[in-house]
């Protein structure tokens, strides 16, 4: 029996070691797979992959681009008037390449325009040449001189070279050019009567999954971008829904400095605080009590650099911060060489006045708008229930049977084109009231156009859409409403009783708001078709319960956070989009801002 026992133990051996190796190979090949149903999941898929897995998932998505076209788009289709305002916002984005440049020539190199190497590259302005060019072809055809063979071969060469734009940015211009030449030739394929080469466009299934090829890259484009950047910066406008905003990103697993009512998700070190209440129009009614966060108005700001920002917030490991005051740059006077090497800020901008603005472009930039005179009578209330609750009857005295002139001095730049101020930078922000023209219209919309996300507190899909689609968050606004400025009878009374004045005097920031409005429906119209057709933010964004206590452990503040699975995974060099900083910053302070004094020198 033992000569037989020895014999059968190698063959015993030899069957575990192929059943053993089975398992492996099939659980490999189950992984693999699982893999490949996750990575078409979220419609993103590896550098180099067969262009049959591309081809499937838009083959999938291209039904739903018509769905949502009609759904985000029956209003400018149906009204004359409106087509024509929607047109209008359009040969703005599509000339807004030409504007960039000139208009902040005075920016550092590395802003979020489109003259450096990675928002502005060659690729980038080849695309955007194209949909130049595609939108001039649909602009002249009028359907009769329209060619079917030609637009395809445009859209391919779009889609070709989205696929070499760097994943360090989101490409938000570039975006917006290409989606406004997409929109104005459905628009055009919605008219009637059709040529028959526009009816042979129209009715090609390859059209609408070229549509929808270009949407999920530019899709693709704006979570890999994101994910490269690592942290949000939030331009919170007063009374626009920004202190629910930092509520929101705590809950969906932020880290912020502070998330309190006072903290805000503001980084005391950058001095982002608002600056609504003149401190000397405040001392005519009431002695001043030292500096209050309220009276403020006259406190510069300074040069708080990107650089400066973005060291800081790699080093505290902080994914979110809030941006109460305006956007940078945009300084009174010019900038000192030294001054620029203190501030970490090499660029090379030695601009004045608003020619300098900019956003930073290590950040992902997020702006929410809301109906700016909805907006100013909000903010009038709110700065009188603050008054109130720090001065108690006093506080009458500062706003009873106070008319729209004495506002206009007591909080200037409050009651008066906040957002086309907030957007231009400091100098804009101090200019006297009155004096916000059509020029700084313009040049506020060139700004607003290089934000990564534009969304609208009065949006009805801000949650479902924006906030998952744009931010990969789970929690949204609904659960939370931080902040109501006061309606009661006292305060009502309290409202200047020419408030109407104000309000006609704020016709520049209600048309920046409307040129918001058509950014909104761009990008919306390409996160809509992605979430019609099933593609998730990441994995496993289907499981998570916005109602579960942990889920913010779980989001991490969306997309900001998934390097790992937006960009590793997808075989992207994650070392080369690292910013290295040699040192910290030293701190800045502003004129109110009081440290603690040093610790004595012990005696020798």
């Amino acid at each position: 029996m033992k000569p037989m026992l020895r014999s059968v133990r190698p063959l015993v051996a030899v069957l575990l070691w192929l059943t053993t190796g089975f398992v492996h190979t099939e659980s490999a090949l189950s992984k693999r797979l699982d893999n490949q149903v996750i990575l078409k999941g979220i419609g993103l898929l590896p550098l180099g992959v067969t262009s049959e897995e591309e081809t499937s998932i838009d083959t999938d998505g291209a039904p739903h681009v018509e769905k949502v076209f009609i759904h985000r788009f029956s209003h400018v289709l149906g009204n004359q008037t409106e087509r024509r305002k929607f047109e209008s916002a359009l040969d703005f984005i599509l000339d807004a390449e030409e504007q960039l440049s000139s208009t902040f020539n005075a920016a550092p190199r590395t802003a979020q325009l489109l003259r450096d190497h990675v928002s502005g590259s060659a690729s980038a302005l080849h695309a955007i040449q194209l949909a130049r060019e595609l939108s001039d072809h649909v602009a002249s055809s009028d359907g009769a001189g329209f060619h079917a063979k030609a637009v395809t071969e445009t859209l391919q060469q779009i889609a070709t070279q989205l696929k070499n734009l760097s994943h360090a940015s989101c490409h938000p211009i570039t975006r917006r050019i290409i989606l406004a030449s997409l929109v104005r030739l459905q628009l055009l394929l919605h008219e009637s009567p059709l040529s028959e080469e526009a009816k042979t466009f129209k009715d090609s299934p390859d059209t609408p999954r070229l549509f929808f090829h270009i949407c999920r890259l530019l899709f693709n484009l704006h979570r890999q971008g994101g994910a490269a950047k690592g942290a949000i910066e939030f331009l919170h406008i007063s009374k626009s829904g920004g202190t629910s905003m930092c509520s929101v990103a705590d809950r969906n697993g932020c880290v912020a400095e502070s998330v309190t009512n006072y903290g805000n998700c503001m980084v005391r070190r950058f001095d982002d605080r608002p600056r609504w209440v003149s401190a000397e129009v405040h001392n005519q009614s009431a002695p001043l009590d030292g500096w209050r966060w309220f009276y403020r108005y006259s406190v510069r700001r300074g040069n708080r650099s990107c650089e400066y920002r973005d060291e800081y917030m790699q080093r505290m490991r902080f994914t979110f911060y809030s941006n109460e005051f305006a956007v940078h740059g945009g300084l009174e006077g010019d900038s000192s060489d030294e001054d620029d090497e203190h501030n970490g800020d090499h660029g090379g901008a030695s601009g004045a006045s608003w020619h300098s603005t900019h956003v930073c472009p290590q950040f992902l930039n997020v702006v929410m708008l809301r109906q700016p005179l909805a907006r100013l009578l909000s903010h009038i209330k709110w700065i009188i229930k603050v008054y109130r609750s720090e001065y108690g009857r006093r506080s009458e005295a500062f706003f009873r049977a106070r008319d729209a002139d004495y506002w206009r001095a007591f909080a200037p730049a409050a009651v008066d084109n906040y957002y086309i101020r907030l957007l231009l930078g400091e100098a804009v922000f101090y200019m006297p009231s009155g004096t916000v023209n059509t020029t700084h219209l313009a040049a506020a919309k060139l700004v607003l156009l290089q934000y990564d996300v534009v969304m609208l507190l009065e949006a009805d899909d801000i949650d479902e859409l924006w906030l998952r689609m744009a931010l990969g968050w789970r929690v949204g606004l609904s659960s939370a409403h931080a902040r109501v400025a006061s309606s009661s009878r006292t305060t009502n009374e309290l409202v200047p009783f020419d408030v109407d004045d104000l309000m006609a005097a704020n016709t520049e920031d209600v048309h920046l708001y409307d040129f918001g409005a058509v950014l909104h429906q761009l990008d919306g119209f390409m996160f809509a078709v992605m979430s019609a057709a099933g593609i998730q933010p990441y994995s496993p964004y289907n499981y998570l319960e916005a109602s579960d206590p942990g889920v913010g452990k779980r989001v991490r503040c969306g997309y900001v956070t998934r390097k790992q699975q937006l960009l590793a995974n997808m075989d992207v060099n994650v070392s080369e989009l690292h910013r290295v900083y040699d040192s910290e910053f030293p701190r800045i302070l502003s004129i109110d801002e009081r440290v603690r004094a040093p610790p004595p020198t012990p005696p020798a």
